[in-house]
């Protein structure tokens, strides 16, 4: 008799310790602060749900959406307001706890976790590059840019081109990490990069015809300097050159490189 009472005085202590387990832990998932920051080229409002539920919404190109918790293994819809499209998700890590993600869509390419990756050498610049266009005339594949050094003498007005680099495969994603060293310039010789865009695979141009597209040298059509910046890492927008007066679709000599880092410091 006396066994018994001490059997049941055991199963007691650990049914009452069980008990008292499940209520300092009623939720074993972990909890996680998130952030979102976000860079939109359209005019498109992006909406940010979980479980059917709206979060947040991204707009007016940059946005951040801040410190919100969530769960570990949380999976967060993004959907474009104005017709209900989901276009992408985000995964809710299981660490750290502070988690940032970046965002970027350009009405056809969404990329939901960007990278500011930084340079191994503070003296050198690095960056990650797309490639996006509206040209009439443009074949609509991947694209090869070329990142030449540039050096003008100012004595002979003469610029010679020297290929450092040769990035493949280029959509309207941003690709792999690019670093450049810094160049010196001189009182008659300045040096600064520049690049060239072809069809991938080849030398060619990446159109289809010439109808739209007017180049004062298809041969030498390089793009404006890229701006350097000790350090930094950049994420840049390459477009073809084009005027606000000219008809759409229309492209002209050269390359916009535009830096979008901004949006995701």
């Amino acid at each position: 008799m006396i066994k018994l009472k001490y059997l049941f005085l055991i199963f007691t202590l650990f049914f009452l310790a069980c008990k008292k387990e499940q209520l300092l832990n009623p939720d074993q998932r972990k909890t996680i602060n998130l952030t979102i920051k976000g860079y939109v080229t359209t005019t498109d409002t992006l909406e940010f749900l979980l479980n059917n539920k709206v979060l947040g919404q991204g707009f007016d190109t940059k946005f951040t959406f801040n410190g919100t918790l969530f769960n570990a293994g949380d999976k967060i819809q993004i959907r474009k307001k104005a017709d209900n499209k989901i276009i992408g998700n985000i995964e809710v890590a299981t660490s750290p706890f502070n988690q940032v993600r970046k965002v970027f869509y350009d009405g056809t390419t969404l990329s939901s976790n960007l990278v500011l990756t930084p340079v191994k050498n503070p003296e050198n610049m690095g960056f990650r590059l797309r490639f996006s266009t509206t040209a009439t005339d443009f074949y609509g594949g991947p694209v090869d840019i070329e990142i030449f050094e540039h050096t003008f003498d100012w004595d002979t007005f003469g610029d010679t081109y020297v290929s450092v680099k040769k990035v493949k495969n280029i959509t309207g994603a941003f690709g792999e990490f690019v670093e450049l060293k810094p160049l010196e310039s001189t009182e008659t010789i300045t040096k600064s990069y520049v690049l060239k865009v072809y069809k991938a695979g080849t030398k060619e141009l990446p159109y289809t015809s010439m109808d739209h597209v007017f180049l004062d040298d298809p041969d030498n059509n390089y793009s404006s300097d890229i701006s350097f910046d000790k350090g930094e890492s950049k994420l840049f927008s390459v477009s073809p050159t084009s005027y606000a007066d000219a008809p759409p679709g229309d492209v002209f000599s050269g390359y916009q490189i535009v830096d979008i880092s901004f949006a995701f410091k």
